[in-house]
């Protein structure tokens, strides 16, 4: 916040009056609102192009460390952690939606190694893409032949 300070005499002796400036207030709350929507877009294209920690710091124009400093204190979880997660959700949404290829289900989620996607989602969700995308198959299966 932003103070003016306007000094006064009264009977011989100094008073420092301080006011806020209400206009300034509202500045840090746009200045706020528009690092929120950096932080957004920035976040999407992480996603989307697999970008690293230091080009959503950039994006942000923030140093990197200041971002992740910022980043944790907001969301209790490391940038790069959140983007793990992000993407695993990706890949749990569209092996729900359809059969996928592992390999294709890898890039598509903007992961470069298989071993190490199947490792990560294992540890997420405590299967395997490949046997997920089997069970829910088979149980898709199961409840079609229930309706015949």
């Amino acid at each position: 916040l932003l103070y003016c300070k306007t000094k006064e005499r009264v009977m011989g002796t100094t008073r420092v009056r301080i006011s806020i400036d209400i206009e300034n207030i509202d500045a840090e709350d746009e200045i706020k609102q528009r690092e929120d929507e950096r932080l957004a877009q920035a976040l999407k294209y992480g996603i989307e192009c697999s970008a690293s920690i230091e080009e959503l710091a950039s994006l942000c124009f923030q140093s990197v460390s200041t971002f992740k400093r910022k980043f944790r204190a907001r969301y209790s979880i490391s940038p790069h952690q959140w983007l793990l997660q992000q993407k695993l959700e990706i890949a749990l949404h569209i092996i729900e939606q359809r059969e996928v290829p592992i390999s294709e289900l890898t890039t598509l989620c903007g992961f470069n190694n298989t071993s190490h996607f199947i490792h990560l989602f294992r540890n997420r969700y405590g299967i395997s893409p490949a046997r997920l995308g089997k069970k829910l198959r088979e149980e898709k299966n199961n409840k079609d032949k229930e309706e015949e």
